[in-house]
């Protein structure tokens, strides 16, 4: 009996450790990261992204610093008449990659496009609109 009671206090103790393991962010407030050149300068537009929405990560200029890497690409479609009439497609769109340089996994992806429905015409698009989406979605969630 003494060894199931054994038991039950050591997995009483693990089972909030494992969860509190579970439930840590990602990437970690202060962590340094390294935004790497992308395509069509979506690079320029995500650091003044990470900034302006107060991303609690320090951008550094040498990769060999980062704890994260941020890679990516910028793509503009084509700018067909039947789009821009119907509104069916987004003119830019933009992936990224978050790489844990330790482990070289990857931690966190995301992607936007530049199309607004509301007021398309006045909206600022391409590369700011697509980098704002990507930080917005970024922070909501790696950083709650």
């Amino acid at each position: 009996m003494a060894t199931i009671n054994g038991c039950r206090y050591w997995l009483a103790l693990l089972i909030p450790v494992l969860l509190i393991g579970a439930t840590t962010q990602i990437a970690a407030r202060g962590s340094k990261l390294f935004i790497a050149p992308m395509e069509g300068g979506l690079d320029g537009f995500i650091a003044a992204e990470l900034f302006k929405k107060k991303i609690p990560m320090v951008v550094v200029t040498d990769e060999n610093q980062a704890d994260f890497i941020l890679s990516g690409v910028s793509l503009k479609a084509d700018d067909k008449w039947y789009n821009v009439v119907f509104g069916g497609k987004d003119k830019n769109e933009g992936n990224v990659r978050l790489l844990d340089v330790k482990t070289k996994q990857i931690v966190w992806a995301g992607e936007a496009g530049d199309r607004s429905l509301w007021m398309a015409g006045w909206r600022r698009g391409g590369e700011r609109k697509i980098a704002d989406r990507i930080i917005e979605e970024m922070k909501k969630q790696l950083f709650k």
